[in-house]
């Protein structure tokens, strides 16, 4: 029976695998995908705004298939199917191997698979996909950890934090969940006389200490660029800010799955105040808990981003799948034909949506064609200047053979050469429905000009699909302040 259903199982995400393999090599690159493959291509300890997970996979992937949309994701697409393995076998574990524990390990491998976090995640490549898999390997070397009683398992759990850190820094709010349970379980006490424990600490630190080393080279920027949003306080804007991070876990999960997970934390934490809960039910619960408390306390200041939540839903799997009975096959139905609309959406696009609400056409559509618009524009003796991390990247993307340079403050803190070309064509969104000229004086970019009204347009480019403009931008002939290079505000992508 149990190879039976592990068979299905592999030939069923097998094939839902192949399907996200298709699909990611069929759409454009997204402006933070391409952002994250000019990584891969330059990699360092760390960068501006994450650790380097997300580079060295696309770079893995890119030695595999080329630089290609299917090199840049294909990493994604093979997590999500390693990923739900991880999370079968945890939950088995978490349930003591009991007799309907393969039941429950199925339900909370489709629940994962059928949440858009996941299916969406397997075929664009963010910092949440390394993420989310190590997420669920950590979550298996948990359960190891609990059904075997085995200390050593604190070494692979301490190599899934580091790597989990390694991907993106909210990992550390598990970590502090699984620290916290050392704390007030009793089981959780008596690792902490066991060297096996310190020393996957220890592990997880020298993972992670390449991060630490770049971030003392550059004035801590990174850390604080993230960490800092934790001391932002706006409570006047609290309700709204908390609706949205509500109606982001609803969309992202789907709406019966978001159910499923409230009833699982709901009967969860009902176990924990009756004090009928195990010690691994205890972690699963302080996994949720502290990680929500910390997202509500930032949503009292600022506005939280729906996918920062995304490293909890491999842990809402797995209690979705232990406590809840109740909507399963539903929620499941529903969120694989909600999965399927997307991918059918963003290879054909087959729903009119308005151009102004259409996502997928404002992050996905037009950018090979609009590429070959630019490059027909610009002189192939001049360079592509642009101060939009995104809109430069999908541009040395999808022109490899053209020389870009970038500009502005967050360029100094990556170790790219120095864009020394002084005079190129500047490409930037049209923010108005006519074209304008452009201030010498914004940003600090560009060199003073002979027209007091700055620099004129000399042309706009649409990018476009099936008929539908997603973004208008405006080409300007520059000649860049030559102060950029000096402070390393002007850099040159790499081929």
């Amino acid at each position: 029976m149990k190879n039976n259903l592990l068979l299905k199982l592999s030939i069923g995400l097998g094939l839902l695998t192949i399907i996200r393999i298709i699909v990611a090599a069929s759409v454009p690159l997204s402006p933070d995908e391409a952002y994250y493959w000019v990584w891969s291509r330059h990699l360092d300890f760390s960068f501006y705004d994450h650790p380097p997970m997300i580079g060295l996979w696309i770079k893995a992937g890119c030695l595999l298939w080329g630089n290609t949309e299917l090199g840049v994701r294909f990493l994604g697409s093979l997590a999500a199917f390693i990923g739900s393995f991880f999370i079968f076998f945890a939950v088995k574990d978490f349930n003591n191997h009991q007799s309907d524990s393969d039941q429950k390990a199925l339900i909370a491998v489709l629940l994962l698979n059928a949440t858009l976090t996941v299916g969406v995640g397997a075929i664009i490549m963010t910092p949440d996909t390394p993420l989310l898999f190590f997420v669920c390997t950590l979550l298996w070397g948990c359960g190891r950890l609990f059904y075997t009683k085995s200390v050593q398992w604190w070494w692979f759990i301490g190599a899934s934090a580091g790597l989990a850190l390694l991907s993106k820094y909210t990992a550390i709010l598990l970590i502090m969940a699984l620290g916290l349970w050392c704390l007030i379980s009793q089981e959780g006490r008596s690792y902490l006389k066991k060297k096996e424990l310190w020393g996957g600490a220890v592990l997880a630190s020298a993972i992670f200490s390449p991060v630490i080393f770049w971030n003392s080279q550059h004035q801590w920027i990174s850390l604080l660029k993230q960490g800092g949003r934790t001391t932002d306080w706006n409570p006047s804007r609290a309700l709204q800010f908390l609706s949205e991070l509500l109606g982001g876990q609803i969309g992202l999960s789907t709406p019966i799955i978001f159910i499923c997970f409230c009833i699982g934390i709901v009967s969860l934490t009902k176990t924990i105040w009756h004090k009928k809960f195990s010690s691994c039910a205890l972690l699963l619960w302080l996994m949720i808990i502290v990680p929500i408390c910390v997202f509500i306390q930032h949503a009292v200041g600022d506005r939280v981003q729906a996918n920062w939540v995304g490293l909890l839903y491999p842990v809402l799997v797995v209690i979705a799948g232990l406590y809840v009975t109740q909507w399963l096959k539903t929620a499941i139905i529903i969120g694989f034909s909600v999965i399927s609309l997307v991918y059918i959406q963003v290879l054909f696009a087959i729903l009119p949506l308005p151009a102004k609400k259409n996502i997928l056409l404002k992050q996905l559509g037009g950018w090979q064609t609009f590429a070959q618009s630019v490059n027909s524009a610009v002189p192939s003796d001049r360079v592509i200047i642009s101060d939009n991390y995104g809109l430069a990247s999908e541009l040395r993307f999808y022109l490899p053979k053209r020389q870009i340079i970038v500009v502005g403050d967050r360029w100094k803190y990556f170790n790219l050469p120095v864009g020394y070309t002084m005079k190129g064509y500047y490409i930037r969104k049209q923010n108005n429905k006519e074209s304008s000229f452009l201030s010498v004086d914004e940003n600090g970019y560009f060199a003073p000009t002979y027209n007091p009204l700055g620099y004129p347009p000399r042309g706009k480019i649409e990018r476009q699909q099936y008929d539908q403009i997603a973004q208008i931008y405006e080409l300007y002939n520059v000649d860049l302040n030559p102060r950029l290079a000096t402070i390393g505000e002007s850099k040159q992508l790499p081929n």
